[in-house]
């Protein structure tokens, strides 16, 4: 504001040193020549005023490019240390990775160290509880053996069946007494084990074909493998015994699936509700019921002694042939074949 002045009063210093000068003019060009002096004045004026706004919007502009380079700069930094911070995040991130796969590691191998010490435990064990059973085995043979020599002369060596039925058996138990293979041994009328002597009629004999098991009246009789029913008949024909026995029932299974090619005779059963010949039956199916032996058609004798109620059973390779029964006493406990 100073300097402007100072300009105005420069102006107007020089205009009174021409005013001699000017003295010949008339009242109306000096008035005239005045006012053109102000209006040149207030232009420069103005001129000036524009001057000092843009200086000064050049000045806010200059503050606000510092400003904006300050914030600039500012955030640069903060992202500098925002980038700091994840890079070590990430170290620590990497490192704590690192440190898990080793305990990973060490934990695996450990279990696999462990895996290993009890499968060799397990092998241990089962290979001596397999020796303690065949011991175990071997002894209860030897005391069989030894009871059946103090029994009479004749008593047939095929009655030394298991005791016990073993559920891994590949063959089924057949009847619901005892183990389900409980041997019918000797009675009033004789012996109930493969290849024992039969008299016929004419007083000449003949070979038992099966092996007779234990069941009583009634009883379920179960199915001791995935079969098929093929074919049911009455065992004695018309005029045997006086007829006393024509209600006694056979029936002829026929193996399927895995145990195909084996097959099985069974007399003194009924078929149970629910089967029929044709049908397809599983190991351990309830399919007939024990006939009555020992009040029908074998009555007791008059001393009382009287025939121990039993499943006949004939084990037979592929098809049924009239006397090429097999033994089948192997089968009880029989493991599956491999």
């Amino acid at each position: 504001m100073i300097r402007l002045k100072s300009l105005l009063l420069e102006q107007w210093g020089e205009k009174s040193a021409n005013a001699n000068d000017t003295r010949s003019k008339t009242s109306a060009e000096i008035q005239k020549d005045k006012q053109a002096a102000v209006a040149k004045a207030k232009k420069d004026l103005a001129d000036l005023e524009a001057k000092k706004e843009k200086l000064k919007k050049e000045k806010k502009l200059a503050d606000d490019k510092k400003k904006a380079d300050k914030i600039q700069k500012d955030i640069e930094k903060q992202n500098e240390l925002k980038k700091q911070k994840a890079d070590e995040l990430k170290q620590k991130a990497d490192e704590l990775k690192k440190q898990q796969e080793k305990s990973q590691k060490v934990e695996k191998d450990a279990n696999k160290a462990r895996a290993e010490y009890n499968k060799e435990r397990d092998e241990k064990e089962a290979e001596l509880k397999k020796k303690k059973e065949k011991e175990a085995e071997l002894k209860k043979k030897k005391e069989k053996e030894a009871e059946l020599k103090k029994k009479k002369p004749g008593y047939p060596p095929d009655e030394d069946l298991p005791s016990a039925y073993i559920s891994d058996n590949w063959f089924g138990p057949i009847s619901a007494t005892g183990n389900g293979y409980e041997p019918r041994g000797h009675d009033a009328f004789g012996h109930g084990h493969w290849r024992a002597s039969r008299k016929n009629s004419d007083g000449s004999t003949r070979p038992h074909r099966g092996l007779d098991i234990k069941s009583k009246a009634g009883d379920p009789v179960f199915s001791p493998m995935d079969c098929k029913i093929k074919r049911v008949y009455r065992i004695y024909q018309p005029g045997y015994k006086q007829d006393k026995c024509k209600y006694l029932i056979g029936v002829l299974l026929e193996g399927t699936g895995e145990y195909l090619g084996y097959v099985f005779r069974i007399f003194y059963v009924k078929l149970a509700s629910g089967y029929k010949v044709g049908q397809q039956i599983k190991k351990g199916d309830a399919f007939a019921i024990m006939q009555d032996l020992e009040n029908r058609c074998y009555p007791p004798k008059k001393n009382g002694r009287r025939m121990t109620n039993h499943i006949h059973w004939e084990y037979y390779k592929n098809k049924y042939v009239k006397g090429k029964d097999r033994n089948p006493v192997p089968l009880i406990d029989m493991k599956k074949p491999d």
